[in-house]
Formats: C-alpha cells, structure tokens, sequence
C-alpha cells in the first residue's frame, strides 16, 4: 500500500459501513484527506500498515454503532488494534456514538480512558448534519478548502442519502439529472422573459427617439398636446403588456426538499446561486416601472431638456446593462447543469436577439463573472457621466442665480438715483 499522509482516520465496524463511508464522504468535501479502508485496502486479514497510517494522521474519528466494543476484548480485533493505536500515539480521539450504543461495563483491558474523550452523539437522522457540524469542530486538523454554501446550509435528511446511495450510481445520476433539466428549463423559461423585457426597453429607447423629435418640431403648443397624448397611449399600452407579463411568467422558484438538495450538492451546484435568480427577475420589472413612471413625469410637466433626456436615458441603460449582466449569471448556472439540461436554452435563446449571445457554455465561473463586471462597469461610467452632467448644469445654475442677484442690486441702484 502506498504510504500517504492523512488528516482524518475513520475507524468503524462493519455493520456501521453506511454511516461511517457518509461521514468519510462529507469530510472530504469538506476539504479534509480522509483514509477510509475501503477506498485502498480489499477484503483479508488485518493489514498492519494501517498502524502506519494511524501513527502519522492527526484526528481519529471511531464509529460506534450498538455493541460496536463487545469484540475489543479479542486482541487482534481490528477496532482493538486500530483503537489502541491511536491512544498510544496520542492522536486526537473523537467517538461517534451511534443509535443503541452504550459504554460496556467493563471498559476492554487498555481502552478504559476511552469513554473520557470528547464524543459525538449522532443519534436520528435528522440531526445527522447537526452532529457533523459539532465533529469538524472537534478535529485538530484543518480543511483545505472552505466548505461550501450548499454543504454548510442544506439540510439533508440521513434517512433519504441512505435510500438514495442504496439505490446505486447509475439510478442516482437518472435522478439527478431529471432534477437539473427541470431547473435548466426553469432558468430558460425566465430568462425568456426577461429578452420580452429587452425588447420591451428597446422599443420603448426607439419610440422616445421618435417622440423627442416629435416635440422638438412641433410648431404649437397645440401639436405638442397632440404629440404628448399619442406618446401616453403609447406607454399606456407598454404598461398594460408589461402588467400581463408580470401575472401569465411570475417569477420561477427554485425550492429543494432534502432528496433535491443532496442531488444538487452531488452535481457540485449552488443552491443559493439559484435561490437569487427570482430576486433579480422581479428586480427588472420594478426598473421597468420605474422607467414607465419616469416618463409619464416628463410628460405631466411638459419637460424634455437635456438632463431630463439624459435621466430617462439613464434608466434605460440600467435596465439594459443589468439584464446583460444577468445574462452572465444566467450563464454561469446553466453551464453547471448538465449537459441534457440545455436543450430548452439552444431551442429559445435564437429568439434571443439582444442579449450578447455567441457566449461558450464551457467557461469557469470567474470568466461569468468578469462579464458581469463589464456590464456593471460600464453602467457606473454612464452614471458617472450622467452625475458630471448634472453638476454642470447646477454649476450653471449657481452662476445664473448669481448674476440674477447682480442685476437685482443694480436695479436697486437705479431706483435709488432716481
């Protein structure tokens, strides 16, 4: 057996193997380097150079299930050994005491001080991921990658990873992937959604352009009158579409019970990651509410300036840059189902004809990333831009009211002459 330095050592009878090859599982996606026998060693009589790798690991972790001690008595039972091992190398010891387990009376010959180590009560399933938080806490070593959202955060029921790792790889992977073509399809459908909403942006940015030029020749306050009504109607009826889109494509839910959480966590997907995409759905409706409201302000007060322009201009590429930077988002999920779960976004995203499509599937998540921050950088140029705008106008305004002041006192100059 290549010799190999571990973290963690997971010693366990038999009969506790289910239990004892979850925990292992959970520990390495934890980030901790878990020996556990069944991974290196084949079915035969006790192998010493485990004593090896006990004597060079830092935690012992020993599963006790019921009646798990009554064969340490036997000097060459395996636990005995491993056990004893441990306490004579002074390795950090942590018992996981499972349902029906109870100390012998006696203790085996060497392993009285066993019971006075610090243990683990991992007693129901559904304190299961409880207990495994209070065992990391326990261990001396540390793990080399932090433990992620999905693992921290879901509750999963032992009861239903058992059934589901009874039922094998291949049904579990049929699962799972069942699972993630219903949120691929989920993403799909709402971010079809949103492209309606691009293209609602984009005819509304078009018939402004029309209607400021509208207002700009128009010759009477009669003709703006007429120019201004026509315009409300106009977003009258984008309100109105807008209003339906909301109520027929309401935002998708991404809820998981256990068995849907642990498929999730066995495809290495965020969870969290999915929970927000709603949040940002109805986000972009609210901006275009927002925008419609913005208009119907100008239009109540006759005021089409520049500023006002730029303001309206300004609300428009929020909503344009956001989706954009959505569309990245969105990206990033989808690029972590698999693959049969794209078929929806290749049949729908032709559709698509203002998001910046020709974006690869296979990127990393920071490369989704750094197309968001694009997006959101060039949003914060614009806004700076417009905040520039703005404090030159009041710069301007600052003067004129000083010159108005001027003109004042020379007024009052004049009367007093006279």
């Amino acid at each position: 057996m290549k010799q190999e330095n571990y973290d963690v050592f997971v010693s366990y009878r038999r009969s506790a193997f289910d239990t004892a090859n979850l925990m292992a599982e959970k520990l390495r996606h934890a980030g901790y380097k878990v020996f556990f026998d069944v991974d290196t060693l084949t079915a035969g009589k006790f192998n010493e150079q485990l004593l090896s790798v006990i004597s060079n690991c830092k935690d012992f972790i020993l599963v006790l299930p019921e009646n798990a001690l009554d064969r340490c008595h036997q000097t060459d039972d395996w636990v005995r050994k491993e056990t004893l091992c441990a306490m004579q190398n002074k390795k950090n010891i942590v018992p996981v005491m499972l349902d029906g387990f109870s100390w012998p009376d006696p203790m085996p010959e060497g392993m009285e001080e066993l019971s006075n180590y610090q243990a683990v009560t991992a007693i129901g399933h559904e304190y299961f991921d409880l207990a495994m938080k209070r065992l990391q806490g326990f261990l001396v070593s540390r793990p080399k990658k932090p433990l992620k959202c999905i693992f921290a955060k879901a509750g999963i029921a032992l009861a239903i990873i058992l059934v589901v790792l009874g039922i094998g790889y291949g049904v579990l992977r049929h699962i799972s992937n069942v699972t993630c073509d219903g949120i691929g399809t989920k993403l799909t459908s709402g971010m079809s959604t949103m492209s309606l909403l691009y293209d609602e942006c984009e005819d509304v940015k078009d018939e402004l352009e029309t209607f400021y030029k509208a207002i700009d020749k128009a010759s009477d306050e009669e003709d703006k009158a007429d120019i201004e009504e026509g315009m409300r109607h106009t977003i009258d009826k984008h309100v109105k579409e807008l209003n339906h889109l909301k109520s027929a494509m309401p935002a998708p839910e991404f809820k998981f019970n256990s068995l849907e959480s642990y498929l999730l966590a066995y495809r290495d997907i965020d969870k969290e990651d999915l929970q927000g995409f709603p949040m940002f759905y109805e986000s972009m409706f609210k901006g275009m509410d927002d925008l419609y409201e913005s208009i119907y302000y100008a239009m109540d007060r006759h005021e089409y300036s520049r500023l006002n322009k730029e303001d309206i201009s300004i609300h428009l590429k929020t909503i344009e840059y956001s989706l954009n930077g959505f569309y990245y988002a969105y990206l990033g999920s989808l690029s972590q189902l698999p693959k049969s779960s794209r078929k929806t976004h290749f049949e729908m995203a032709k559709k698509w004809t203002h998001f910046p499509n020709g974006t690869p599937l296979d990127l990393s998540q920071e490369e989704y990333e750094q197309f968001q921050m694009q997006e959101m950088k060039r949003l914060d140029e614009e806004i700076s831009r417009y905040g520039t705008a703005l404090n030159y106008e009041d710069q301007r305004l600052e003067e004129l009211g000083q010159r108005l002041d001027e003109l004042e006192e020379m007024a009052k100059s004049l009367e007093s002459n006279d």
